[in-house]
């Protein structure tokens, strides 16, 4: 934990983070918004087909809205 900090702490690390929130946590948002907080499906081989289909999902709104 102490390595990760002082890791974090460096100014390219910062600029990093920052673009997490414009990436990885809208998606995690998106996916929530749409009442996706549990796997409503059990098995490793069914939770990776579910969140698949939530990336593909997720992907097609995006292009949607880019070309819209």
């Amino acid at each position: 934990m102490v390595r990760w900090r002082e890791r974090m702490e460096t100014e390219e690390a910062k600029e990093i983070y920052k673009g997490r929130a414009a990436t990885s946590e809208c998606v995690n948002a998106h996916a929530r918004h749409h009442s996706l907080t549990q796997a409503c499906v059990r098995g490793k081989k069914n939770v990776l087909s579910m969140l698949l289909l939530v990336a593909i999902t997720h992907n097609l709104l995006r292009w949607i809205a880019f070309t819209a």
